[in-house]
């Protein structure tokens, strides 16, 4: 079975950076999606976050890269390529998203929401970098 390769958006507002959780999903996890064929990582960006939170794409720099051999619920390896992103409008959660939460470091270290996995690989990155 094929790898999995996502672009993934951190949005960060007041040192907290917004999760989203997707319809019939327990757990919460960065904005953003697959690419589909042809797409760069600014374009994904700008259709998921168009589509999931009805805002507009401003810019977006790469962050880091992560790599999981198992994608949340299916057996298949995932890469996923975050990105900080610059976004014009307030989210609002659309589409396939039923909630959106801003989360803090605090929020994080007290495991206020259920996160996914993949979550939890950066967000110690987020608070290492004082980005939370």
């Amino acid at each position: 079975m094929e790898a999995i390769r996502k672009a993934g958006a951190i949005i960060i507002k007041d040192k907290k950076s917004l999760i989203v959780r997707p319809k019939g999903k327990a757990h919460f996890l960065t904005p953003g999606g697959k690419y589909e064929a042809g797409e760069n990582a600014q374009d994904c960006l700008k259709r998921e976050l168009m589509e999931e939170l009805q805002v507009e794409l401003i810019s977006c720099t790469h962050y880091k890269d992560y790599y999981f051999e198992k994608a949340q619920g299916k057996e298949v390896p995932i890469y996923l390529d975050l990105y900080r992103v610059e976004i014009k409008g307030d989210p609002n959660a659309s589409s396939e998203i039923e909630e959106m939460q801003w989360m803090s470091k605090e929020d994080f270290e007290n495991e206020t929401f259920n996160v996914a996995d993949s979550f939890y690989t950066h967000v110690p990155d987020l608070i290492k970098d004082g980005l939370i």
